[in-house]
C-alpha cells in the first residue's frame, strides 16, 4: 500500500509510512534478476546495428583559396557519383572539374560546406566521361577527410592512380591531398545513418569530438556535461559513428535501472516496479534517443534521479535517526537537479518542483512535530534550511560550473570560470532570439497529443518504392493513454490523498508550464521528453488503483496495457530505429495523423 493510500484516519489525510512499509523499498533477487534482463533488452535494442564501427579518420584541409588536388585514375572512366565526407569547419565552398585530357577542364560539381554535413557523406551524382579529377578550394574554412568516385555499374570506389596536389606559394594547407584517397574502404555508395551524423548529432557529436581534441567548440548553445558524456564514447571507439552514439545507448541502458528503482521506492512492489520499467522499455522517445548522439537522454535519467530522491527525502521522517539519513537523499536530489541543467537549461525547470516539494514537506515535519509534541523541531528546521545553501545551492552550482571545464579548456582563448557568467547570458540571447522557422516546430499545446513529432533523419538513394525515416515519436499508448491516466490520477488521487500523484503532478507541472511563458517562440516535441517517465507513473498508478479496487478487472487491464505498449513498439520499431520499409506501409501504417510527416 502507498504509505496507507486508501486510510482515511491516517495523520492529515496524506498517508504515513511505517516501518515495514520501509523495509518493502529494500530490493529482493527478483527485483535483481528483472533489471537485468530488463537492461539486457534495452541494450540489445539500443546497440544493434547503431552505427559504422569505422570511419575516415585522416584529412586535408585547404589553408587559401585556390589550393586543391588533382586526382589521375590512370585511364578514361565512367564517373556518375561523388561522395564526400567532411569534418569541423563545415563552411567554404569548393569546385570539382573533370578532364579526359589534363588541359580541357568542365564543371562536375560546386560545393557549399555548410555545418549540417559534418561527419556526414554527401553525394554529387553526375555522369561524365573523365581520367581526370580537379577539386579546388574556392573559399578555405573546411576540411575534407574523405572523397570517391563511383562508376555506374559498381558500388566500389573507381582507383586511384596519384593524386597532385596544387602548388601554390604561401599556402597553410594541412596534409596532402592524397590523404582524401587513403581510406576509400570506408567509403560507401549510400549515404545512410549508419555512416554518418543526422539532425542534432552535428552539433553535439561533433562538439564531443572537439572537446577531445582542444578545438574551438561549435555547439555552445547548451551547457556542455551532455557533451562531455558522449566523448568518452569517442575515446573509446573512435570519431565513429558507433563512438559517437555509444554513450547515448549506455545512457538509455542506464535509465532502466534508474526508473525502475524510481518505481519500486515509490509503489514498494516488485509487480508495478516492473510494468514501469517495461513501459518505459516499449517507449519510442527512450529507443530514439537511447541511439543517437543526442544528450537529452542524459537530461532525463538525471531528472529521474532528483525527483525521485526528493521523494525519499519527504518520506524521511526525522525521528528515530532520519533527520541525519534525510540530508543525504537532499544532497544526492541537488546534485542530480545541478546534473540535470548542465545538461540543457529546460532540466531548470523540474527546480521549482523540487522547491514545492522541499516546503512541502517541512510543512508536514511540522504537523507531525506538533502531532508528537516535538521540541526539537525549529532546531531541526532552522538546520534543514541552512543546509540548503550547501546541498540546494553550492552543490548544483558546482556541479554546473564543473562541468563547463572540458569547454574552457577547448576554447581558443582558454576561458576560464571568470568567463562562466558571459557564457550564460549569451545562451539566454540566443534562446530568446530563436525565431528562425522549423517545418518540424511545435507549440507546447501539441506535444501531449503528439500531433507534430520531429522528423530526424530521411532515407535517400532508395530503392523506388522504399522508405526510411527516423523520428522523434513515442509510444501512442502511452501517450495519449498516460494522459488520460495521469488526469484520472489527479482526481483520484486528491480525492484519496496519494503523496505519489502529488509528486508526479508537481514535477510534470514545473517541467511543463514554462513552456507555456517561455520567451523561445520555435521549440519542438522532444522537450516533453522529461514529462514522459511521469506519464508512465500515472498509467501504473491507475493500473494499481484498479487491481486494488476491482482485482479481476485491473489484472485483466493491466495485462491488456502492456501488451498494447508493446505490439505498438513493434509496430512502430521501424521508425524508431530506421528500417527501410515500403513506403505504401509507411504513409498507411504508420503515418496515423496527416501532420506526422515522415
Amino acid at each position: 500500500m502507498e504509505g496507507r493510500l486508501f486510510d482515511r484516519s491516517a495523520p492529515y489525510g496524506w498517508g504515513s509510512t511505517d516501518s515495514g512499509e520501509r523495509r518493502s523499498r529494500r530490493w529482493r533477487r527478483i527485483d535483481w534478476i528483472l533489471v537485468a534482463v530488463l537492461m539486457l533488452v534495452s541494450a540489445l535494442a539500443s546497440f544493434h546495428d547503431l552505427g559504422d564501427r569505422s570511419a575516415p579518420q585522416t584529412f586535408w584541409k585547404p589553408g587559401v583559396s585556390g589550393d586543391g588536388f588533382t586526382v589521375d585514375f590512370g585511364e578514361a572512366r565512367s564517373v556518375s557519383r561523388l561522395n564526400l565526407y567532411e569534418g569541423p569547419g563545415a563552411s567554404g565552398k569548393s569546385k570539382i572539374e573533370y578532364s579526359l585530357d589534363g588541359f580541357n577542364w568542365q564543371t562536375y560539381a560546386e560545393i557549399e560546406h555548410k555545418v549540417s554535413r559534418v561527419f556526414t557523406w554527401k553525394s554529387e551524382d553526375k555522369l561524365v566521361e573523365a581520367r581526370y579529377m580537379r577539386y579546388t578550394a574556392t573559399t578555405a574554412g573546411f576540411t575534407l577527410y574523405e572523397a570517391a568516385f563511383f562508376s555506374p555499374d559498381s558500388t566500389t570506389p573507381i582507383p586511384i592512380e596519384s593524386v597532385k596536389d596544387n602548388e601554390k606559394k604561401g599556402s597553410l594547407t594541412e596534409g596532402s591531398g592524397a590523404l582524401a584517397f587513403d581510406e576509400q574502404s570506408e567509403a560507401p555508395y549510400r549515404p545512410d545513418y549508419r555512416n554518418s551524423m543526422y539532425f542534432d548529432e552535428i552539433y553535439h557529436g561533433r562538439t564531443a569530438y572537439e572537446f577531445i581534441e582542444k578545438m574551438q567548440p561549435y555547439e555552445n548553445t547548451h551547457p556542455p556535461l551532455g557533451k562531455v558524456i558522449l566523448s568518452i564514447g569517442v575515446e573509446l571507439f573512435g570519431m565513429t559513428p558507433y563512438g559517437w552514439r555509444f554513450m547515448a545507448a549506455v545512457g538509455g541502458t542506464i535509465m532502466i535501472p534508474v526508473f525502475y528503482m524510481a518505481a519500486r521506492g515509490m509503489f514498494k512492489r516488485t509487480r508495478y516496479a516492473f510494468m514501469a520499467t517495461l513501459l518505459l522499455l516499449f517507449e519510442g522517445f527512450h529507443l530514439v534517443h537511447s541511439r543517437m548522439a543526442n544528450v537529452d537522454i542524459f537530461g532525463v535519467t538525471f531528472t529521474i534521479l532528483m525527483y525521485y530522491f526528493m521523494y525519499l527525502y519527504g518520506e524521511t521522517k526525522w525521528r528515530n535517526g532520519g533527520f541525519g539519513k534525510s540530508f543525504l537523499y537532499l544532497g544526492l536530489s541537488g546534485f542530480f537537479f545541478g546534473c540535470a541543467s548542465a545538461v540543457k537549461w529546460n532540466y531548470l525547470y523540474g527546480g521549482a518542483g523540487l522547491a514545492i516539494l522541499f516546503f512541502w514537506y517541512l510543512y508536514r515535519r511540522a504537523r507531525e512535530a506538533r502531532e508528537n509534541g516535538d521540541d526539537g523541531y525549529a532546531k531541526r528546521m532552522i538546520l534543514t534550511l541552512m543546509s540548503c545553501l550547501v546541498l540546494f545551492v553550492a552543490v548544483p552550482v558546482a556541479t554546473y560550473a564543473t562541468s563547463y571545464i572540458p569547454y574552457f579548456r577547448a576554447t581558443a582563448d582558454h576561458d576560464g570560470i571568470k568567463d562562466l557568467w558571459h557564457e550564460q547570458k549569451r545562451m539566454y540571447e540566443y534562446h530568446k532570439g530563436v525565431k528562425e522557422k522549423h517545418p518540424y516546430a511545435s507549440k507546447w499545446y501539441t506535444w501531449p497529443l503528439m500531433l507534430r513529432p520531429v522528423w530526424y533523419y530521411g532515407g535517400k538513394d532508395l530503392a523506388p518504392g522504399d522508405a526510411q525515416s527516423i523520428a522523434a515519436i513515442g509510444n501512442p499508448l502511452i501517450w495519449w493513454g498516460g494522459l488520460a491516466a495521469m488526469l484520472a490520477a489527479w482526481v483520484i488521487g486528491l480525492l484519496r490523498r496519494s503523496r505519489i500523484v502529488l509528486v508526479i503532478a508537481v514535477m510534470y507541472l514545473s517541467f511543463y508550464v514554462p513552456w507555456m511563458v517561455s520567451p523561445r517562440s520555435i521549440t519542438f516535441l522532444y522537450h516533453y521528453f522529461p514529462m514522459v517517465p511521469l506519464l508512465i507513473l500515472s498509467i501504473v498508478w491507475i493500473l494499481r488503483f484498479a487491481e486494488q479496487e476491482w482485482p479481476r478487472f485491473g489484472k485483466a487491464l493491466s495485462a491488456l496495457t502492456l501488451a498494447g505498449a508493446a505490439f505498438l513498439c513493434v509496430w512502430f520499431y521501424p521508425i524508431y530505429t530506421g528500417l527501410t520499409i515500403s513506403r505504401e506501409w509507411m504513409n498507411f501504417g504508420i503515418r496515423w495523423l496527416d501532420s506526422w510527416g515522415f
